[in-house]
């Protein structure tokens, strides 16, 4: 019962969708999206290229932590793989995908394979997360609490030092974990014996050569924001780049909830109140964020779908191994 709710959880973000079109101008809404220059729209495309390649290197890098060994094109294909998986399936399976590689390729168990692919995740969400705060805070949107966002945010960005303490990385991993594999009582079984796998991968991660992880990850969110400017320069939205950084980091946190389809809806909503805060009609917000949604799911996608085709899994490993 509450796994099928969930379900039908997932799909409030197209109900906020079709709420938010009945309720604007759509011909206005057309108007704009007929009206974006597709130079530039082109060129954020093929930006989507060097963005996830960045990525990937990320992936790979953590992976040559843990002495796993891939070229870097192999990881490249991998990680928009799970793009276009992800895309397709419920439930973030593309994150998955990338585990159920690892142990194909190079016989890595499911719990450390899910360790790299965990941290490499949560450099998108820290990085996110300070900027998202730092949006909140820059704008006043909670108000008087806004001085809160502003302690959490250094809060977060002292952090890092904090998780190179052994001691604690382990007690935050047993959470995490314990977390991620609460399905089958056979693997409550088993659970001491896999986080021990998990947190020996963690740990292999816990150096200062996260650094680079982290310089690679603001680099790729430099293409990324850099993409969503040339958005909002291809449809002449009078815009800077630091307010669309801001924004996008807000409206990607909040389409983090699962209660969307690729943040279907909840994008739209957050956007529309954030344009309107410098006075930007909800038809631009909604226009801007159906082509950000072309643009980094549908387009990669795919570019996930060439990848995918080209090295495909055995259907019967994917949905043996994620059950």
């Amino acid at each position: 019962m509450i796994k099928k709710l969930r379900n039908y959880i997932r799909y409030l973000g197209v109900l906020f969708l079709i709420l938010i079109l009945t309720n604007i101008d759509v011909k206005l809404l057309l108007k704009y999206l007929s009206n974006i220059n597709p130079f530039l729209c082109l060129l954020v495309l093929v930006l989507n290229v060097p963005q996830f390649f960045i990525k990937s290197l990320r992936w790979n890098q953590l992976l040559k932590q843990q002495k796993i060994i891939y070229p870097a094109f192999d990881t490249f294909q991998i990680y928009i793989s799970s793009i276009f998986i992800g895309f397709i399936t419920p439930g973030r399976l593309g994150e998955f995908l990338k585990v159920v590689y690892l142990k194909s390729d190079k016989d890595v168990s499911l719990s450390k394979g899910m360790s790299s692919v965990l941290v490499d995740r949560l450099f998108d969400l820290y990085l996110l997360i300070i900027l998202g705060l730092l949006g909140i805070w820059q704008f006043g949107i909670l108000g008087k609490l806004s001085n809160t966002s502003l302690l959490l945010l250094i809060i977060f960005i002292s952090f890092p030092l904090l998780i190179l303490n052994k001691q604690l990385t382990g007690k935050v991993s047993s959470l995490i974990y314990k977390s991620v594999i609460k399905k089958k009582a056979q693997l409550r079984d088993k659970i001491e014996e896999r986080f021990e796998d998990f947190y020996n991968g963690i740990n292999q991660l816990m150096t200062f050569k996260l650094i680079f992880s982290a310089l690679l990850t603001c680099l790729s969110y430099s293409v990324f924001f850099m993409q969503c400017y040339l958005i909002a320069i291809a449809m002449g939205i009078s815009i800077n780049f630091i307010t669309i950084t801001l924004f996008m980091a807000i409206s990607n946190l909040i389409s983090f909830i699962p209660i969307s389809i690729s943040g279907l809806g909840t994008r739209d909503a957050a956007l529309i109140y954030l344009f309107s805060l410098i006075d930007l009609s909800p038809e631009l917000a909604v226009s801007y964020a159906f082509l950000v949604f072309i643009t980094f799911f549908v387009c990669g996608g795919l570019m996930g779908a060439v990848a995918w085709f080209m090295n495909p899994l055995e259907t019967y490993k994917l949905t043996n191994d994620s059950r």
